[in-house]
Order: structure tokens, then C-alpha cells, then sequence
């Protein structure tokens, strides 16, 4: 059980984790278990968030630290499971609320350096679909995160009050309680995106079930998707596309006269990926719900903020002969809607013979990745 709490210390909001409650009749309930089945959900909500960002997640500088954030999160739950089997008491209590002090103050405090670190890693490489997942650009990865957990954990140590108080809450009731923190920056990241998000989607409202309609049936026949690897080849075959059907596949691109800007596109893809997140954001902080930092800093968090920062990119440094491919984002299908913006749809070839997908005329073709 949280309770609002305003410190004048701390820079971000403040409650009160109450660990122990007493009433009138001398009943002692122990909440210890509530917050370590609460990091318990994170850890198996991350082990979902992961398992379909696990292809790309090592190519960014979110992506590591999300794998970091993992760990930590293991600690945190081994932490107070140790606390709570094998000791007792007031020393269960002690340990919990240093766990619980400390962890929330890190996580309030790393949301902004570690947007920060990624917007640059992402603005460091112009073209990510362009750029090897390279050994020398992963260590440098680690080192910028471990230099970011490392001054968050030296703040926290500095600045975090540990302290039980025991407080009376209601008439004959008693409750021992830990400070704690909340995270202001993802509060006001989902509250602003959410805006943004919904603000551009409104002003092109006419068209979204049509797009929606095209980028599903896009998506449905992704895995006959070719490209050439090289960029001038690209532009070629999709000169061919504008002209009609392709002969060497089973589904081909056309030219349609309702495309979105590609903004607009991309933005799409981003909400119908991730609303469902936003709107729970939001919900929360609307209906007053406090929700420590150690819980709203997830991995659903960082995959939402690696997609905005792989989606700015795309628009940012996309061309109209080179749809994005390889990117670090497991989540949103880029090149579907890259696809879309263009103009393109898919239509059934008439013949396609199944031996000319083998020659060697389409030796250079690769399986376009989403």
C-alpha cells in the first residue's frame, strides 16, 4: 500500500510504503509480500516485453539497458524475498525499505540521462538500418549505461532517506512506512506523447481506417516482401513496382492515389502499437493512482521510448528509394508503413512459376526484415 508524500529533498514525487500496519486490537498485518509479488510482476512482464524485443535489442543504446534494467530487477526481487524468508521482524523491515528507498530513487532519476543517452546514440548513426551491431559500438553501449547506473546509485546514496517512521493514518491504527519515490519523467513521457500521438491522428481521422486496412494486408504478405541489397537496385525495382505487378513474385506493389505523409504513417504504426501502454499511463496518473518508480520504470517503457526514438530517425533520414530495414525495433513494422506512405498495396501476380524465385537472376534479392 503507497501513500502520497511531498519531500522537499527529493526531485521527484513522493509517498510512503507502508510496511506494517497495526490496529487498535493489537493485529499486526505485514505487507512485505505485496511489494515482493509486485517486483515480481515487473520481472515477468520484462521477461514478456523481452522475448519480442530479444532479436534487435543489443544494436541500441536503450536495448542495453533495458537487458541491464533486467538484472537489476532480479536483484531487487532476490533482495526482498531474502528479507522476507530469512529474517524477522524489525530487521525485515529495515531491509525492505533500504531495498525499496534505494531502488525507486535510482529508477526516478535515470529516465532522463537514459532518453538522453539514446537520442544521441540514435542521432550518432543517421541510417540505423545501415549500421552492424558491432562489438566496439555494444562495449561503448555498456560503458554509457554502466556510468549511468553507477551515478544514479552514487545520488541515491547521497540523497536517500531510509528511515522507518511510524505513523498514525487513522484513529487507533498505527503503520510503519518507508520513504519512496515516483518517476515525474515518465509521467509526463507518456502524458505528452499520448497528446502528440492523438493530436496528429485526429487531424487525418477520414483516412486511418484505410490505412489500417493496407498496412494489414501489407503485413500479411511481408514474408514475400523482396528487396535488393543495394540501394541503387532498390530504386529500380521500385520503379518497376509504380508501373505494375512483378512477375518474379507472388504479390506485387501498386500504386494507389491515398497515401499518408510519412509522418503521419509512422505515427500510426506507433500508436496502434503502443495506445494500449499509453492509455494505462495515463489512466494511472489521471485517477491519482501512485505507482513508485521502481514499477513504472520498465521495460515496457524503454521499448516505448526506443520505438519513438527508431521512428523519428526513420522520417528524419528516409528517402523515397530506401524503406527501412534492419532496424532496432522488434516492435512496430517500419517498412510496412514506409510501404504505405509511398503509395504502394499488394496485389495477387497472376502466374508466378515457383522456379523463377530460385534463379539466378534473383541471387541479390534478401528477405526484407520488419
Amino acid at each position: 500500500m503507497l501513500v502520497p508524500h511531498f519531500s522537499e529533498t527529493a526531485p521527484s514525487e513522493g509517498m510512503l510504503a507502508i510496511l506494517q500496519q497495526e490496529d487498535s486490537s493489537e493485529c499486526v498485518v505485514d505487507q512485505t509480500p505485496q511489494y515482493f509479488f509486485l517486483l515480481l510482476s515487473k520481472v515477468a512482464l520484462n521477461t514478456l516485453v523481452l522475448s519480442f524485443w530479444l532479436r534487435s535489442i543489443t544494436k541500441s543504446m536503450l536495448g542495453i539497458y533495458s537487458i541491464s534494467m533486467y538484472v537489476v530487477d532480479l536483484l531487487l526481487v532476490c533482495s526482498i524475498s531474502w528479507a522476507w524468508w530469512f529474517r524477522e521482524n524489525l530487521g525485515t523491515h529495515v531491509s525492505v525499505c533500504f531495498t525499496l528507498s534505494h531502488g525507486s530513487a535510482v529508477y526516478s532519476v535515470l529516465p532522463l540521462p537514459v532518453l538522453a543517452a539514446g537520442a544521441i546514440d540514435y542521432a550518432a548513426r543517421r541510417h540505423p538500418e545501415a549500421s552492424q551491431c558491432s562489438v566496439a559500438r555494444a562495449a561503448g553501449h555498456c560503458g554509457v549505461v554502466l556510468m549511468l547506473w553507477v551515478l544514479a546509485c552514487s545520488y541515491s546514496y547521497c540523497y536517500t532517506d531510509t528511515e522507518l517512521l511510524m505513523v498514525d493514518y487513522k484513529e487507533g491504527a498505527k503503520a510503519l512506512v518507508c520513504p519512496v519515490q515516483a518517476s515525474i519523467v515518465v509521467s509526463f513521457f507518456s502524458l505528452n506523447l499520448s497528446l502528440a500521438v492523438g493530436f496528429i491522428l485526429l487531424l487525418y481521422y477520414r483516412g486511418l481506417p484505410h490505412w489500417v486496412d493496407q498496412a494489414s494486408k501489407l503485413s500479411s504478405q511481408r514474408a514475400w516482401i523482396l528487396v535488393p541489397r543495394s540501394n541503387q537496385a532498390l530504386s529500380a525495382k521500385l520503379e518497376t513496382l509504380e508501373v505494375g505487378p512483378i512477375k518474379e513474385a507472388p504479390v506485387a506493389a501498386v500504386k494507389v492515389d491515398q497515401q499518408p505523409p510519412l509522418f503521419v504513417s509512422l505515427t500510426l504504426c506507433f500508436a496502434l502499437n503502443w495506445t494500449p501502454y499509453l492509455l494505462m499511463s495515463m489512466a494511472c496518473d489521471t485517477l491519482g493512482f501512485t505507482v513508485p518508480a521502481y514499477a513504472t520504470v520498465n521495460l515496457l517503457w524503454s521499448a516505448c521510448a526506443n520505438s519513438l526514438l527508431e521512428g523519428m530517425v526513420i522520417w528524419y533520414s528516409s528517402t523515397d528509394n530506401t524503406p527501412p530495414y534492419k532496424s532496432s525495433d522488434d516492435i512496430c513494422e517500419w517498412s510496412i508503413y514506409w510501404l504505405l506512405s509511398k503509395g504502394y498495396r499488394w496485389q495477387m501476380a497472376s502466374e508466378t512459376p515457383h522456379d523463377k524465385l530460385s534463379s539466378p537472376e534473383t541471387a541479390d534479392m534478401a528477405i526484407l526484415e520488419m
